[in-house]
């Protein structure tokens, strides 16, 4: 590593800590619990157990889902459950979320989770991949729709489909061009590619050092990040300040 790598790394690893103090001080105690897990004070079953019991609606579902995801344990049996309850809740043409846009968001969102999760099945998220594949358009990510983006991204970086490559392309040029024109910032393009597992997709010039160079410059001065959900905000920012600082 070189000299200007390390410091990097170094700066990194203090804008971390700091906006996990931020989310310590502003989460809810599941944000905590998965705090102290993300950080080897704590396990994934303090998480679990700080959910309680789900609602067991689409938004609870991808909460619980987040965080996991994050703490690389879609294994854990929390999940095994809410993937049996979204394939009881999907719909007969693979999406969730009604008939809305939300639609494209929930079923992008959840079925990228769970194409990372064992206990997912393979008719659960072709279906899934089906539906968001008939209804994709560059008119979907176009224009700054970073809900979109996310969405497509998400799945198509985490479950083989023809269409896949075609679609990433689309979500790399929107989700570079929203961060070069600064319609997206910092954490929220992080957000996406960490969902995707890459330092970048296709279509997207994005660099680890860039991006990690962008989420140190938006560090607010009390360590938290955003101006709306910044628990939220702040928690997405920890995680992809660890996560690029290991791959700039």
């Amino acid at each position: 590593m070189t000299q200007g790598a390390d410091e990097r790394s170094v700066r990194a690893a203090e804008a971390a800590a700091r906006a996990a103090e931020f989310v310590a001080a502003s989460g809810t105690s599941a944000d905590r619990a998965a705090l102290a897990a993300f950080t080897g004070r704590g396990g994934v079953d303090s998480v679990a157990d700080a959910l309680g019991p789900l609602p067991g609606d689409l938004v609870g579902f991808r909460r619980a889902l987040r965080l996991f995801d994050d703490l690389d344990a879609l294994a854990h049996p929390l999940v095994v459950c809410i993937a049996r309850d979204l394939e009881r809740l999907q719909a007969e043409d693979g999406h969730w979320g009604g008939d809305s846009e939300d639609a494209i968001f929930e079923t992008g969102t959840l079925a990228g989770h769970l194409a990372k999760a064992p206990s997912a099945s393979a008719g659960l998220l072709g279906a899934a991949g089906d539906w968001l594949a008939a209804r994709f358009s560059p008119e979907r990510v176009q224009g700054f729709q970073w809900r979109g983006i996310a969405a497509y991204a998400h799945v198509f970086a985490n479950f083989p489909h023809e269409e896949a490559d075609a679609i990433l392309q689309w979500c790399g040029r929107e989700l570079e061009r929203g961060f070069r024109a600064r319609r997206f910032d910092a954490v929220h393009t992080a957000r996406v590619l960490v969902w995707c597992g890459s330092s970048s997709v296709p279509g997207a010039r994005l660099d680890a050092g860039e991006l990690l160079e962008a989420l140190l410059v938006e560090q607010a001065p009390d360590g938290g990040y955003g101006t709306r959900d910044r628990a939220r905000c702040s928690w997405d920012a920890m995680v992809a300040l660890v996560w690029f600082a290991r791959a700039a």
